[in-house]
């Protein structure tokens, strides 16, 4: 039998107040040098969709401040039929010094085993970096290891060339999989140095035994990173499903379907076909899309992270969808800022709180006995950004390896003009 649950409302929720946007004018943007980087261990789609990844995810969205090293870790992942691969070890950093600008990203992951054995590695590493020197000039580089590399059971070399491709056949001779090795890109695309290594890659493109459809891919040791010239009003952001905390700030589950609006302009989509924190939030389909524009005269970045049938401890908190969505623009240089927050609750439940609702009002503060202290729509403004995270835990209990205190989120947008 459920307990009535005892809701104890904040002053900010029963006034239904959120952080107002300042009225201070806008000041002009000033030239500077954008910056992003990550890195991962793992992404496996299986009949189109995400079923495992990024693993370990280390990632730095579009920032102006350099000196910043994130990592990421995690034990063995398994996908059945797909990869089984053992722990994974992840950065992305960004540095200035006398001789100019870089950034780094980098991904080690042991153990890989993937499509039942036939390709094998014993250590997996990619290596992206971009440099621009004070004189201007852009420069990027691309590495990947690969030891004790084995394809079809037959050794190769631990440092492939750049773009290889192995074709990957049954005992019949039927084709199985193309495997891609050492996959480089380096470009400058608009004002903007991109770098990207993918060490491993495997697409499946026959039929086989281990049941996997036609277009299922394996990503192993994945490193991007972008730095920009200097130039006027750039953008940032991010959006995510899911993550969760220590009270120390130490990460315990990685932030699920993270995007980043690219720095100066561009799109990009994450999805995954559940994703959650184990023992406490599940959760169905979840995907971020996030969009920038960049030109001389206009600038925006906008950010939405939908989930479908979000479930805290089994359905003490529930609803049918989760969107949030948010966005900033300044329409010319100077101009003031247009903050927009756009998210939403579709079917809100809260058992034993009936008053709780998809149109409860933002910063909304309850006290669940059992979980803890929970806002909803939790809204951050200034006079250009806006920052939303549409359900906020604070545990007053132990979850699994989550100590007291942990901080647990699900639906996250955030977007900036830098």
């Amino acid at each position: 039998m459920i307990r009535k649950l005892t809701a104890v409302l904040s002053a900010a929720a029963v006034a239904g107040l959120a952080v107002p946007i300042s009225a201070a004018p806008a000041t002009a943007a000033t030239a500077s040098t954008g910056v992003s980087a990550s890195a991962y261990g793992t992404y496996v789609v299986v009949g189109g969709l995400v079923r495992s990844g990024p693993t370990a995810l280390a990632a730095i969205g579009c920032t102006t401040a350099f000196g910043r090293t994130v990592t990421g870790s995690t034990a063995a992942v398994n996908v059945p039929a797909a990869a089984s691969v053992g722990a994974t070890r992840t950065s992305a950093s960004s540095a200035q010094s006398a001789s100019g600008h870089s950034s780094r990203a980098s991904s080690t992951t042991s153990g890989v085993n993937l499509l039942g054995g036939l390709v094998r590695a014993d250590a997996v590493t990619s290596t992206s970096s971009a440099a621009r020197s004070t004189a201007g000039a852009l420069t990027g580089s691309n590495q990947s290891q690969l030891v004790g590399l084995k394809v079809g059971g037959r050794a190769l070399n631990a440092v492939p060339a750049p773009n290889s491709a192995i074709s990957l056949k049954t005992s019949t001779g039927a084709a199985l999989a193309t495997v891609y090795l050492n996959q480089q890109t380096k470009a400058v695309v608009g004002n903007d140095l991109q770098v990207s290594t993918v060490a491993l890659r495997v697409v499946v493109t026959g039929k086989n035994s281990l049941g996997l459809p036609i277009g299922s891919r394996i990503d192993v040791g994945v490193s991007r990173t972008t730095l920009s010239r200097p130039i006027l009003g750039l953008v940032s952001g991010s959006g995510y499903a899911t993550s969760a905390t220590l009270a120390n700030g130490a990460v315990a589950t990685s932030r699920t379907a993270l995007a980043y609006p690219p720095c100066t302009g561009g799109s990009g989509k994450a999805t995954l076909a559940t994703a959650g924190v184990p023992g406490l939030v599940s959760t169905g389909t979840t995907t971020t899309e996030v969009l920038s524009k960049v030109t001389t005269l206009t600038r925006s970045s906008s950010v939405k992270n939908t989930i479908a049938g979000p479930r805290v401890l089994g359905g003490l908190i529930s609803a049918d969808a989760v969107i949030a969505d948010t966005s900033v623009s300044q329409a010319a240089p100077g101009a003031v800022p247009v903050v927009t927050d756009r998210s939403r609750f579709v079917g809100l439940r809260i058992v034993g709180l009936p008053a709780i609702s998809s149109s409860v009002k933002p910063n909304t503060v309850i006290t669940v006995p059992g979980l803890g202290r929970v806002t909803l729509h939790k809204v951050v403004r200034t006079s250009k950004s806006v920052d939303v995270v549409m359900v906020e835990i604070v545990t007053n209990r132990v979850f699994g390896s989550l100590p007291t205190g942990s901080v647990i989120r699900v639906g996250a947008s955030a977007t900036t003009l830098l």
